[in-house]
């Protein structure tokens, strides 16, 4: 291959890569600032009745609602 060959075809990649790299980078910071608003999406819930029953029942009363 010759090198104005290899010039064009590396000259022709580097946009695409950078930018994938910045749109990638751009969705990363969305997912960040999603993430901190609804911090409640991270927290542990019992995934059944019973599971909740037992949770509750295992809580100090000064800490019940």
């Amino acid at each position: 291959m010759s090198r104005q060959r290899k010039r064009l075809v590396s000259s022709i990649g580097e946009p695409v890569w950078s930018s994938l790299f910045f749109m990638c980078f751009g969705v990363a910071i969305l997912l960040f600032l999603v993430a901190i608003e609804h911090q409640e999406w991270f927290s542990l819930k019992p995934g059944t009745g019973t599971a909740e029953a037992m949770s509750y029942a295992s809580t100090s009363q000064n800490n019940r609602s």
